[in-house]
């Protein structure tokens, strides 16, 4: 188990939910969660995110998408790992998104054991 704070964002609530008790599994430390993107990217751009150490973000929602966010965290913190969740992950897209700084990729609907996978690989990786 990881001792780092995570923020998740994701329009669904029932995403969200999941994640968070998928996360619980993983780190001892504070999961962040928004359903509003505008709020997210308040968030990301705030000194709130000093002490996230991941962030995992739904590609297409309402009003800010999962790249504008990304956009946002690549100038306060470059080198926080960014895990994108999408329901469409067709090639060309995740070649330009990987391009723009995503570092790994979770396809709706996922299994569990992949999520944990990947959020350990980020996490392990960025320290």
């Amino acid at each position: 188990m990881y001792d780092c704070n995570i923020l998740v964002i994701d329009d669904d609530n029932i995403i969200l939910e999941l994640v968070q008790i998928i996360l619980e599994e993983v780190t001892s430390g504070e999961i962040y969660v928004f359903s509003d993107s505008k709020q997210a990217l308040d968030y990301v751009q705030s000194d709130s995110m000093d002490n996230i150490s991941l962030v995992m973000c739904d590609w297409l929602m309402p009003d800010v998408s999962g790249l504008d966010i990304l956009a946002a965290l690549r100038k306060c913190k470059p080198h926080c790992p960014f895990l994108m969740l999408t329901a469409n992950a067709t090639k060309e897209l995740v070649v330009d998104a990987m391009r723009l700084g995503v570092n790994d990729f979770v396809v709706k609907p996922f299994h569990t054991n992949d999520l944990i996978t990947k959020v350990e690989r980020l996490i392990r990786d960025a320290n």
